[in-house]
């Protein structure tokens, strides 16, 4: 029965001994029972019968009668002398070869005519020129003993000489199999052999002389039909059709998840359809595990096939299906789309049925991924956003999930990894903004004006004191006491007394409200502050409280506490609010009881009556008295003091401090900022870091799959410009009226371009040097930077707090960024990602994804990536490309035709060493010839 699944993984052994060997231990009659019932027990599906020195017809023709269901292969083992005495290769044939001619001319040309030491069986021997014609003649393959195998390659010929390793580079190249004797041979040969000689299949057989006594050192797994033809894709394809050990990784891989596989597709027309006489489908086929390629001419209905597997697995994508659509099968009224049934087995015998016309599913959930051509041509059109979300959604794939904590997502895994940096960079930015503050007030000072301001307020005082100087009242001799005035003295005097004392405690209660209204402003503050704490505090708790239970973790309730200060704030604030009520009581006095300013009002009045009762000269003398005092409150206002404005001794000051510290604490507060900055840099190289150690796990998988290549794919974590608008909102601050860098709109724009593009901003130098280079806007003209500059608090914020600097990951091809990628070149990222990359363990469908590539890009990066990704997961791939369907070794190839007259869509399946399936290939695939030859070329 023919095989229309295509290549499958089988058992076989190409080393067997039957009783026809002269040296088999038992040669009962029933040694060929016992030889196929071992085969069965083992599942061995094809054998090659390898007896010393003949091709017995006979018992070969008997093994088949005995085990149809096992394929037998004709084969000798022979012995050759060339570099030893006793070298072994075996030869092995066509299972559809002529055994009577073959027999015959092995017996007439080896036996009779080449061999050598005929005498005995322990001494003949053939020249290894001969054994390779023979082979050759009738279309054989030849395997040798290599490794740590008996009577093998390595084993045989040693390395000692130079002339020894030409012998054996020799043979090699004649040769098509390496039989090893261990399994370690087989990682030996990779790690060291064929890095000399190309690469061939190696094979661990049995070499079972005894069928009493069958036993397989490791199973040797080859994947192809059970046929000849199969067997000599091996030589092709070594790494991908040929195994030794337990159980190959891709068969391993479908017998674990048998829900993730496909086993057959098909599609029936229902019982009443709606259109007569069109029957466009009607088709079972079985599906293989790996990669299956869908070829066909345009229009055979290849996309009809990879939409009808997407619409039954409920794919998100089907609304960019190419034959499915409103345009076409489902197109009103005929709506051909209803007439169907698609119908998919999953390895594990669940079924899945869905109408070719159902557009709504009933769940989001899909069973696989399909990338119909538009939809690959949208996603790559969008890089912005779908093909982002696609590449994040592999690259946290990649990430180990006990690095991922709570994290979702990328976005989620780089915020969380990222938290405690950007809380520190909080801190530093609010301390660059106190220092930008403090600039500012300083570039306010050294300013000419400011200077003239200061020059001159101090000239003014100077000369105001000067003048009140002279304004000095002039004085008035205190008249002689009379002793009719002697009551008056002393009664002026008392009340001065009293007025003195009522001043005192005024100026002390007014010091005390102002000392107990700051108290009150700051402890209010500090309530507002712990209230937060507090809430902030109780999250805390609670968080922490959660995860103490989570990791069991032994934690007193003392040990994490808050020791609620606030009643003992708020009690001080309610007696400072009563303090103020009764220094105000105090001062202002109230409806019952007079207040000091009442009282020294009253005793004012007293004065100004009892000196109205005194003589003129008295009269005099008092007033000279109130008018000096007056004089000297002025006096001591115009000098003031330093930290009071608009006296002379705030100007003295400040002009001292303008000569002799203002530039050096300019220059300090630049220095703390410019440190500050760096900083605030530093920590955003450490989120690039976060970025490179998310990527690492995908990249090194990019460098294994890819290699060499020129064209490779790379990551690169960076800091660069995130925001787009930096230029416009830079010059937003700055007017471009007055004369400097930035005079003029269009100059002000190509100089603000010019700087962005020379800014490397991943360096904090040039990032640095971008930022002096726009502070020149400030300290080219210091005078009217308050003038040029709108709002230069927000300016300086924005400068130095480097939100526009924003920390991401670019993909590149080639050097190249994805935006200066073609189509085509994203389009192989993107599958890229989704092929080889991918953890995604259901199957993949994709339609045509060679489309916009040439075939050198095919070849050298989609066919790698299909290669790594039919091991992982099927592959079903609708192509018109040759390196697709060969060059990946599609281990099914299902070749569509479409009849113009009926519209009726067939499907024909099998192997690529099928036969019937390689005309298809060739007829079907433009350059098929050539990709087949290029890969004999490249093993042969």
């Amino acid at each position: 029965m023919k095989n229309t699944r295509g290549s499958e993984w089988n058992r076989w052994d190409l080393h067997i001994h039957t009783a026809s060997s002269y040296d088999s231990p038992y040669k009962g009659h029933d040694a060929d029972e016992l030889l196929c019932q071992a085969l069965k027990n083992n599942e061995i599906r094809a054998v090659a019968i390898t007896d010393h020195f003949k091709i017995d017809k006979a018992r070969i023709e008997h093994l088949r009668e005995l085990a149809p269901e096992i394929v037998f292969f004709p084969g000798v083992e022979l012995r050759t002398d060339k570099g030893a005495d006793n070298l072994h290769l075996i030869m092995i044939f066509s299972d559809k070869s002529n055994l009577d001619h073959l027999a015959g001319d092995f017996d007439a040309i080896m036996l009779r005519d080449k061999a050598k030491a005929a005498d005995s069986n322990d001494t003949i021997f053939w020249l290894f020129e001969d054994i390779v014609e023979f082979c050759k003649k009738h279309d054989g393959l030849l395997s040798i003993h290599a490794g740590k195998k008996t009577n093998g390659l390595d084993k045989e010929i040693s390395n000692a000489l130079p002339v020894k390793q030409a012998i054996k580079v020799d043979i090699a190249k004649n040769v098509h199999f390496f039989e090893v004797g261990k399994k370690r041979d087989v990682e030996d040969y990779h790690k060291y052999v064929f890095k000399v000689i190309d690469e061939k299949p190696i094979i661990l057989c049995s070499d079972c002389h005894d069928p009493r006594e069958y036993t397989a050192k490791e199973n040797l797994w080859i994947k192809a039909n059970l046929t000849f033809e199969g067997l000599k894709q091996c030589i092709f394809q070594p790494a991908e059709r040929v195994y030794v050990g337990t159980i190959p990784t891709a068969l391993d891989r479908v017998n674990k998840n048998k829900k993730a596989n496909i086993d057959r597709v098909s599609v029936r027309r229902i019982t009443e359809p709606k259109n007569d006489g069109m029957s466009w489908f009607d088709f079972d086929i079985p599906l293989n595990n790996g990669l299956v390629a869908v070829i066909g001419n345009k229009g055979s209905g290849k996309s009809a096939f990879s939409d009808i597997v997407g619409q039954v697995c409920k794919c998100k994508t089907m609304e960019s299906a190419s034959f499915l659509n409103e345009n076409r099968f489902r197109k009103m009224p005929k709506n051909l789309a209803s007439d169907y049934i698609a119908r998919i087995v999953w390895k594990d015998g669940h079924t899945e049925e869905k109408g070719l016309d159902v557009v709504e599913f009933e769940t989001v959930i899909e069973d696989a991924q399909y990338l119909p051509q538009k939809y690959i041509e949208e996603v790559c059109n969008d890089i912005e956003n779908v093909f982002q979300e696609e590449i994040d959604k592999v690259i946290f794939s990649y990430v180990d999930r006990t690095e991922r904590g709570g994290a979702s997502n990328l976005a989620e895994l780089v915020q969380n990894k990222s938290q405690m940096l950007y809380i520190e960079m909080q801190g530093i930015q609010k301390e660059i903004e106190i220092l930008n503050s403090q600039i500012i007030r300083l570039e306010k000072k050294k300013t000419s004006q400011y200077h003239s301001l200061v020059m001159d307020s101090l000239k003014k005082y100077e000369e105001v004191l000067e003048r009140h100087e002279k304004n000095r009242p002039q004085e008035i001799k205190k008249p002689e006491e009379k002793g009719e005035n002697i009551q008056y003295q002393e009664e002026l005097k008392k009340i001065n007394l009293e007025i003195g004392e009522l001043n005192k405690k005024i100026d002390q209660t007014r010091d005390e409200l102002t000392r107990i209204n700051e108290a009150i402003i700051e402890t209010e503050q500090v309530i507002a502050k712990v209230r937060a704490f507090k809430t902030e505090f109780s999250e805390m708790r609670e968080m922490l409280s959660i995860y103490f239970e989570k990791y069991q973790l032994e934690v007193k309730d003392d040990d994490f506490y808050l020791r609620d200060p606030i009643a003992v704030i708020e009690e001080y604030k309610n007696k400072l609010i009563a303090d103020k009520s009764i220094k105000l009581l105090t001062l202002n006095g109230s409806s019952i009881e007079n207040g000091l300013v009442k009282n020294l009002e009253i005793a004012q009045d007293k004065k100004k009556e009892l000196i109205s009762t005194s003589d003129v000269e008295e009269k005099k003398y008092q007033k000279y008295l109130n008018d000096l005092q007056d004089w000297e409150k002025e006096r001591q206002k115009i000098i003031g003091d330093k930290d009071k404005e608009e006296c002379l001794t705030y100007f003295k000051y400040e002009e001292e401090y303008l000569e002799q510290s203002l530039e050096a604490d300019y220059k300090k507060a630049r220095e703390e900022r410019a440190a500050k900055f760096k900083e605030l840099f530093t920590l955003k190289q450490k989120i690039v870091s976060v970025y490179e150690e998310i990527y690492a796990p995908i990249e090194k998988e990019i460098i294994k799959l890819l290699g060499d290549l020129e064209e490779t794919i790379e990551f690169e974590a960076e800091m660069q410009l995130a925001d787009d608008n930096f230029a416009e909102k830079i010059l937003s601050f700055i007017s471009q009226k007055y004369a400097g860098v930035f005079k003029g709109k269009t100059e002000a724009n190509n100089r603000m371009g010019k700087l962005i593009r020379k800014t490397e901003f991943s360096d904090e130098t040039s990032v640095m040097e971008l930022v002096n280079d726009i502070i020149v806007a400030v300290d080219e003209d210091i005078d009217n930077s308050e003038k040029k500059v709108v709002d230069k608090k927000e300016f300086y914020n924005y400068l130095y707090n480097l939100e526009y600097v924003g920390v991401s990951f670019k993909l590149r091809m080639g050097g190249r960024d994805l935006e200066e990628l073609s189509p085509g070149e994203r389009g192989i990222v993107l599958l890229i990602f989704y092929l080889a990359l991918s953890q995604n363990s259901i199957p993949i469908i994709i339609d045509q994804p060679e489309d916009n590539l040439d075939n050198q890009s095919v070849y050298n990066k989609l066919v790698p990536c299909i290669c790594a990704a039919k091991q992982k997961r099927q592959v079903i791939i609708v192509t018109h490309n040759p390196n697709i369907a060969v060059a990946c070794d599609a281990e099914q190839i299902v070749c569509c035709r479409m009849d113009k007259n009926t519209h009726k869509i067939t499907y024909t399946s099998g192997a690529i060493e099928d036969k019937e399936i390689k005309k298809n290939v060739i007829d079907i695939l433009e350059g098929t010839m050539p990709a087949f030859d290029l890969r004999r070329r490249k093993y042969v």
